[in-house]
């Protein structure tokens, strides 16, 4: 078994690759269903729905990379339109798993501490099918 440390993640947003600022990460695929039990069961019963999926990760501000992250999706949040998306969990090399799919972004959120570094967080909402392969 071939485990993948978290660091080596890679993460592409409109085609371009934002995971050095990044510390966090994370693609979650969900199935719907829908309830099909009727009176008298004794146990629920359902079919399969729509598949969905959403993207979140986290990271640390950087204010002079006018390509840096929040340029990038601060400028997919205000086009309103759905991103290309390149998501790596075990990173970006021969024999790791890609996903591939579109995102509308639908929350950027910036903090400040006093005693920490600026960071932000920012989640995605996946827009088609979310398509996986091994570079």
């Amino acid at each position: 078994m071939a485990f993948r440390h978290g660091r080596l993640a890679s993460l592409s947003v409109g085609g371009t690759v934002i995971q050095t600022y990044l510390n966090n990460e994370a693609l979650n695929v969900t199935g719907e269903t829908a309830d099909t039990t009727t009176f008298g069961s004794t146990w629920r019963s359902a079919i399969a729905g729509l598949l969905g999926g959403t993207v979140s990760g986290a990271g640390l501000y950087d204010p002079t990379a006018t390509t840096g992250p929040m340029a990038v999706l601060w400028s997919a949040l205000t086009g309103l339109v759905p991103v290309a998306m390149l998501y790596y969990p075990g990173g970006n090399v021969s024999g790791q798993r890609l996903y591939t799919f579109s995102a509308l972004v639908t929350t950027i959120n910036e903090t400040s501490a006093v005693a920490d570094a600026v960071q932000f967080t920012f989640d995605m909402l996946v827009t088609g099918a979310v398509t996986p392969s091994v570079i």
